[in-house]
């Protein structure tokens, strides 16, 4: 430290302006704490500038196209409509913009927080390099992020292929597109296009779209982009790619070939950790992330990582909730160290349309461990979605069988994003299904559903005990 000066010393460098390492920076300056916030790239990371906010606007305009072309569902005769599909994508450039403005270098040194654009690099525990910069750090914070997984396909690495970090940049929607990958970022992204002009194919090697989830969602997502005129590739991989005269050749490795204006990649993500140089400060690290313990530190007791960096999940509110919890163990003495919580389950939305939200186990994970009941409403019993025709999802909880308590929740549907909160907070604070339905549910909503799951408890498990004896 005695070759650094004191302007480059400081209690706390945090190194990633994405949503956890702005949680921590701008909360530790407010405490009081000397900060310096480190980015190489766009500040709000990549939930604001590639992920998260420009895959939403696109899809509200997505939404809105597909919504206006179904004008007589509602009882409205349709009007010739042309559908301006590249202005949403200077809307979505616009959105960005706007929201990055709250998170930009200026907006923060307003608050007190001093940010340097650049590389960081690790020479030493406590020391960094960033440009030609020396900088000498206390405590360290972590908070690189994730980008996305390039997969090793023959011919793939001289193509112009794009990423959720590129596909934004396009000026005009493609003829055709298609997406590598059937998870949620993939199955977002093509139904968007696909509902602004484009001719939509989605390539999954796994037999179903969003593997993770509850069949009967996976099989309500595919029922969709099949009538919406999507094709879709499932069970089969990509052989090899190559790409002239502006168009893709996709090979497939059963043998069917696809030609494509766009090819959009997404099977996946990588935690951020090859270029900071961990090794010169002694952290430890995979390609699966950095390791941390049950506070978010890693072997190093004052260096800290929270977010993607980690490794999976990947989601932009469980990286808010690590940071919440690093904040609070960065500013406050031992005894008020907080741990993170690993135990509670993360709730997860696809925002395709149908919406497809969950929370917790999977009947299927559910039922390898405990005696569990399932409790399953159609939107086609619930007056609001009858109302507003959105009848083609369902709740369905997983719970213990006699005790109620919730194991897990999928919902498909309007607004299941919003919808799933109830459950979450009855998960969190232990609130058993059957409480819930005594819980009055303003009507006519979504979320009466829930209630109405919460209902077949007592018809289904508990009154089946008396009829049996009765039967007797």
């Amino acid at each position: 430290m005695k070759d650094i000066a004191s302007s480059d010393s400081y209690p706390l460098v945090v190194i990633g302006a994405g949503a956890g390492g702005l949680v921590i920076a701008i909360g530790a300056t407010k405490a009081g704490k000397k900060v310096l916030l480190i980015e190489k790239g766009p500040y709000g990371g990549d939930c604001t500038n590639f992920g998260c906010i420009p895959s939403k606007s696109l899809i509200a305009s997505a939404h809105s196209a597909f919504t206006m072309k179904k004008g007589k569902e509602l009882g409205i005769d349709s009007l010739p409509l042309i559908t301006q599909a590249n202005e949403a994508l200077s809307r979505v450039r616009a959105i960005v913009a706007e929201i990055r403005g709250h998170e930009d270098p200026e907006a923060l040194n307003k608050l007190g927080l001093e940010t340097l654009t650049g590389p960081a690099k690790f020479e030493g525990p406590h020391t960094l390099r960033v440009n030609e910069r020396l900088i000498y750090a206390k405590q360290i914070v972590i908070a690189t992020g994730s980008s996305a997984f390039i997969p090793k396909i023959t011919g793939l690495d001289k193509t112009p292929f794009l990423t959720n970090e590129t596909i934004f940049d396009l000026k005009k929607i493609p003829e055709s597109l298609t997406v590598i990958g059937g998870g949620p970022i993939g199955c977002e992204l093509a139904q968007a296009f696909l509902r602004l002009g484009s001719k939509t194919s989605i390539i999954h090697s796994h037999a179903e779209l969003l593997n993770k989830e509850e069949p009967s969602a996976q099989n309500k997502i595919a029922e969709q982009f099949k009538c919406e005129g999507m094709n879709l590739y499932l069970g089969t991989a990509v052989k090899e790619v190559s790409y002239a005269q502006d168009l893709f050749q996709i090979l497939l490795e059963n043998g069917q070939k696809i030609e494509s204006h766009a090819l959009l990649v997404c099977v996946g993500r990588k935690p951020n950790v090859s270029s900071l140089n961990l090794e010169a400060a002694g952290v430890n690290y995979s390609d699966k992330g950095i390791p941390v313990d049950a506070y978010g530190r890693t072997n190093l007791s004052h260096i800290w990582a929270v977010g993607d960096v980690i490794g999976s999940p990947f989601f932009t509110h469980w990286a808010e909730n690590q940071a919440r919890s690093v904040l609070t163990s960065l500013i406050l003495p031992f005894p008020f160290k907080k741990k993170i919580d690993k135990n509670q389950s993360i709730p997860r939305v696809t925002f395709t349309d149908p919406e497809v939200a969950s929370i917790g186990l999977t009947e299927k994970e559910a039922s390898l461990n405990y005696n569990i009941a399932t409790y399953t409403v159609p939107f086609s019993q619930v007056d609001r979605a009858i109302t507003t025709g959105r009848t083609e999802g369902f709740v369905k909880i997983v719970t213990k069988k006699w005790s109620s308590k919730i194991l897990g929740c999928t919902i498909v549907g309007e607004r299941a994003g919003e919808m799933l909160g109830e459950v979450s907070l009855a998960m969190y604070a232990g609130i058993p299904l059957r409480k819930l339905s005594g819980l009055i549910h303003p009507y006519p909503t979504y979320n009466l559903a829930i209630r109405k799951a919460a209902d077949l408890w007592l018809t289904q498990t508990i009154l089946s005990i008396f009829k049996r004896k009765k039967i007797e």
